[in-house]
């Protein structure tokens, strides 16, 4: 039992019935996630506060001076929409429980992650950002320099936010088109890369930058599928129905790229938990991204993890809070 306050910042929005790539706000716990998640850290608290707006929590923030913070709030896909509540507690001196804002910049910004892991020797698919779309001369050759078929994401944001099951390209004229529609929709760099085939792996890690603590490697199952020749994970089961999805405990990931990650991970000033995604190729494992920002509820890879360990939703979430409060104990 935590016994101090816990105050969750998190999001307030509806269950998501349809999208398009257009949409910039699919990211961020829904109104049932929500109250799963508020149960679980009631159970585990001595007292319990919840704020689905910024403004709110602003406006009574020296009321939390003797509380412990929980940030889960995302909205819309900007390059500093994980780090504002985080930088909120830095700048108020309040413990909070998670990555600070440098680490929610540098995993929120799909480019930068994949320059970030290469300094650890981590790979990653070839790839290019684009972030100007006024020469499409330019723009046609550096698409061009990939081999197909190519992923289109924006740079910035999670949860499948642009990302649909069809922005996987097979030649590069929708690549091209495709590019142009998500810069025009989210204004931002649009990440292009070569498809990666495998399995797909997440591995579940907690800690703080003197050690990790949890480390469990999770394997993504969809529509019965474990080895993925042409699909990626986008908002149609991530966001609007994910029965067809299902995990399984894995060995995939060499202990020897365990080593890598877990030295990235420790890099971090404070960071406290993460998932990391990849594809396992041809026997070595290529990263997809970082998320220090992952969904925390009872029907994702990271409490898979747990549950397989024996540990409830409530029992992860002390987990979580007590590493986090370690922190301030140097």
């Amino acid at each position: 039992m935590i016994n101090q306050k816990l105050v969750l910042v998190t999001d307030k929005n509806e269950k998501i019935e349809n999208a398009s790539i257009s949409n910039r706000n699919l990211e961020g716990n829904n109104s049932i996630s929500t109250n799963i998640i508020s149960r679980a850290i009631k159970n585990c608290s001595k007292d319990f506060e919840i704020y689905t707006d910024v403004e709110s929590f602003i406006n009574r923030i020296n009321q939390h001076k003797n509380d412990i913070i929980f940030p889960m709030k995302y909205g819309r896909n900007t390059p500093d929409s994980k780090s504002i509540v985080p930088g909120i507690c830095e700048g108020a001196n309040l413990k909070y429980i998670g990555a600070d804002d440098y680490a929610h910049m540098i995993c929120n910004d799909k480019f930068t992650t994949k320059l970030f892991a290469k300094e650890f020797g981590i790979k990653s698919a070839p790839c290019i950002l684009l972030r100007f779309f006024d020469d499409k001369n330019f723009i046609t050759q550096q698409i061009k320099s990939l081999n197909l078929p190519l992923v289109i994401k924006p740079n910035f944001g999670g949860g499948s936010t642009g990302i649909s099951e069809n922005n996987v390209c097979f030649d590069y004229k929708s690549a091209i088109a495709l590019s142009y529609n998500l810069f025009k929709y989210h204004q931002m760099p649009i990440l292009v890369e070569e498809y990666i085939t495998g399995q797909e792996v997440e591995l579940i890690l907690v800690g703080n930058n003197k050690k990790v603590t949890f480390s469990e490697e999770v394997q993504l199952i969809m529509g019965k599928k474990e080895y993925y020749e042409n699909e990626i994970w986008g908002y149609e089961t991530k966001k609007i129905d994910d029965s067809t999805i299902d995990f399984k405990m894995s060995h995939f990931i060499a202990q020897s790229d365990i080593n890598k990650i877990h030295s990235l991970f420790k890099a971090f000033n404070k960071i406290e938990f993460m998932r990391v995604d990849g594809r396992f190729h041809n026997g070595e494992f290529y990263l997809i991204e970082l998320s220090p920002d992952c969904y925390l509820g009872d029907d994702c890879a990271f409490y898979y993890a747990f549950k397989n360990k024996g540990f409830s939703l409530s029992e992860m979430f002390e987990y979580l809070i007590q590493n986090g409060l370690n922190h301030y104990q140097y």
